[in-house]
C-alpha cells in the first residue's frame, strides 16, 4: 500500500471532480460485471458452457503467447495470484482445455499449453470476443476508443506505480 505521506503535493480535487472520479470507479466495476454476464451468455450460445470468462482469459493468454507458459507467467500477465491461476488451470485441465507437463529445461517448472480441443474452439472464442467488443463499443467513435484505451492504460499505470515502494 502506498504511504499517505508520499502523496503527490497537488491540491485536493474539487468535490465535483471527486464525485466524477467515484462515478468512473463505480462504472469500471459495473462494466466488469456486465462484460462477464455478456460473455457467459455468448459462451452459452456458442456451446462453451464448460468454461468461465476467467478461464477463457487464461486460454487466450496462452494462444497469444504462442508457446507454453508457467503458472507464474500466467499470473504475472493476468495480475492474479499464483494460487488463483492454479485453480483456474486445474479446472481448465479437468475440462480438457489445457495440458500440463514438466519443462524440458527445468524439471521444477510446469508448462501449460492449450489442447487440440482448445485450438479447434479458438474461432468460437474469437467470435464471442468480437461480439462482446461490438456490443461494448457500439456507437463509440474510433477517436473515443483511442482515448478510452489511453486513459485506462494511464489509470492502470497510476495504480501499479502507486504500489511500488518509493525511495
Amino acid at each position: 500500500m502506498p504511504d499517505p505521506a508520499h502523496r503527490r503535493t497537488t491540491a485536493s480535487p474539487s468535490l465535483e471532480l471527486r464525485r466524477l472520479q467515484t462515478d468512473a470507479y463505480l462504472n469500471f466495476a459495473r462494466i466488469h460485471r456486465a462484460l462477464e454476464r455478456v460473455v457467459l451468455v455468448l459462451f452459452q450460445r456458442e456451446g462453451l458452457a464448460d468454461i468461465t470468462p476467467a478461464q477463457a482469459s487464461l486460454l487466450m493468454v496462452l494462444f497469444q503467447a504462442r508457446r507454453p507458459l508457467t503458472a507464474r507467467e500466467l499470473a504475472e500477465h493476468q495480475a492474479l495470484s499464483q494460487p488463483t491461476v492454479g485453480r483456474l488451470v486445474h479446472a481448465l485441465q479437468a475440462q480438457g482445455w489445457v495440458t500440463r507437463a514438466a519443462s524440458p529445461d527445468d524439471g521444477r517448472a510446469i508448462l501449460i499449453r492449450p489442447t487440440a480441443k482448445a485450438r479447434r474452439t479458438l474461432p468460437r472464442f474469437i467470435e464471442v470476443s468480437n461480439t462482446m467488443l461490438d456490443m461494448a463499443f457500439d456507437d463509440v467513435s474510433e477517436a473515443a476508443v483511442r482515448t478510452i484505451a489511453r486513459t485506462t492504460a494511464r489509470l492502470r499505470e497510476n495504480l501499479e506505480d502507486g504500489l511500488e515502494p518509493r525511495p
